[in-house]
């Protein structure tokens, strides 16, 4: 499962469009839908999201044997380490040969990111998942669970809002072969909310422990006949053996 996916987007006077996966949805309210107009500002976000390589707090294009970089913190354009100073990029790349003319096109997307870069969003009310070139994400948007549907082999898409949050939950089951509970988990409902729940215990008293050894890895380095030493090491044991006792209740 993959979550908060940055995506393009574009915000209009009553509602929102982004792009994700080849597909272009708009928000209105509570509503979404998937739409085929493409305002030319979200077109060129799209086109440098699909062009270019976003990575933490750089953007890369990969031409040819040359790398050229956007720094987004800094606001700098690079060519490999090489920061590129007193000239715009595309004039930069053009004359220095690294770029042809017949791509001044996409040189101008690249040197146009520090613009476009409001027009990205981290979705955080989207999960994707992915199987055998079929492709499914769901949103949650309040109350609602729309799903989409894309099998890359076929071609073929679907768009629809789930009746309930155990529909889309059997859907992705069904069709990826994967578990969405902990995404949908405040929105389930009977058995499926129940086991959402347990395994969303499990993961937090999983953590807790993971935590502990990690601890108790520490004073593996310290020196045992300290009595102090002894007596955390002691302690750090007991709550491990507490919490996995707690998970083995739970799985019983």
């Amino acid at each position: 499962m993959k979550t908060n996916i940055l995506a393009p987007f574009i915000k209009l006077e009553e509602s929102v469009k982004f792009y994700l996966n080849g597909r272009v949805y708009e928000m209105t309210g509570n509503t979404m839908t998937e739409v085929e107009t493409v305002e030319s500002t979200l077109r060129n976000a799209i086109n440098a999201f699909e062009s270019f390589e976003f990575t933490g707090n750089t953007i890369k294009w990969y031409n040819g044997a040359n790398k050229f970089i956007y720094n987004i913190e800094e606001g700098t354009f690079s060519h490999g380490t090489m920061v590129i100073e007193g000239n715009t990029f595309t004039d930069h790349v053009l004359a220095a040969g690294t770029v042809r003319y017949g791509q001044k096109n996409t040189a101008d997307l690249f040197e146009s990111l520090p613009t476009l870069m409001e027009n990205f969003i981290v979705l955080d009310f989207v999960a994707a998942f992915e199987n055998n070139n079929i492709s499914v994400e769901l949103f949650k948007v309040e109350e609602k669970v729309y799903v989409s549907r894309f099998n890359a082999e076929t071609r073929i898409a679907k768009f629809f809002e789930a009746k309930t949050a155990n529909e889309a939950l059997e859907f992705v089951t069904e069709n990826v072969n994967a578990d969405a509970s902990s995404f949908l988990r405040e929105l389930l409902e009977g058995e499926a909310k129940e086991l959402a729940d347990k395994a969303a215990l499990v993961e937090q008293y999983s953590d807790m422990i993971a935590f502990l050894k990690d601890q108790r890895g520490l004073l593996a380095e310290a020196d045992k006949s300290i009595e102090e030493i002894k007596a955390a090491d002691t302690l750090i044991s007991n709550e491990i053996n507490s919490w996995e006792s707690k998970i083995a209740d739970l799985n019983a």
